[in-house]
């Protein structure tokens, strides 16, 4: 485990690469604790930007742990910092993972809301395999608030957005639009 003693002596990258190596290995609470000391050392620095990708880490380490108020307060102010920085494709991650936090601390509606804007913002990039993954768990939560169509045209565009469909996705894809064609949608 990482000490705070320990960390004050390492440099940031050196922190960053040991929290995502015990993360890797499943050592969440190792992870926890690199990736805390990591951020408050890019912080010193003056490195917001890895700071803030360091409290991203943190985020879903913290949602691994199911410990979803803390992925919360981890990433809550990420998405702004990417956008202040420039950094389209890390805020776009950044809305991502507070979805997620929200969707894991129960608020649907926010949690929508943000990986609404995670797909956009992945549309704009072009990343379509981040677009897609988006768009399935924009689905899953529209599900859960009760609205199976509007899951159902989310889903078709988590599979439209996929650059090479496989054939399972194709044939889903296929019976998902039945009912919206019988709808004349």
């Amino acid at each position: 485990m990482i000490s705070p003693s320990d960390s004050a002596s390492q440099e940031p990258e050196a922190l960053e690469q040991q929290a995502l190596e015990a993360y890797r290995n499943g050592q969440i609470e190792q992870a926890l604790a690199g990736f805390e000391a990591a951020r408050q050392a890019f912080a010193g620095r003056g490195d917001r930007a890895k700071a803030a990708e360091m409290a991203n880490d943190l985020c879903v380490a913290f949602l691994k742990a199911g410990r979803a108020s803390e992925a919360l307060a981890a990433v809550s102010e990420t998405p702004e910092t990417f956008l202040a920085l420039g950094d389209a494709q890390r805020a776009a991650q950044a809305h991502g993972n507070l979805g997620s936090a929200l969707e894991a601390c129960g608020n649907l509606a926010e949690a929508e809301a943000a990986y609404r804007q995670a797909c956009d913002r992945f549309a704009a990039l072009g990343d379509r395999e981040s677009e897609a993954l988006t768009w399935r768990a924009l689905s899953q939560v529209q599900l859960r608030l009760g609205r199976p169509m509007e899951a159902i045209a989310t889903m078709q565009s988590s599979l439209k957005a996929r650059p090479r469909a496989t054939r399972t996705e194709r044939l889903l894809r296929r019976i998902l639009d039945l009912p919206l064609r019988l709808l004349g949608k």
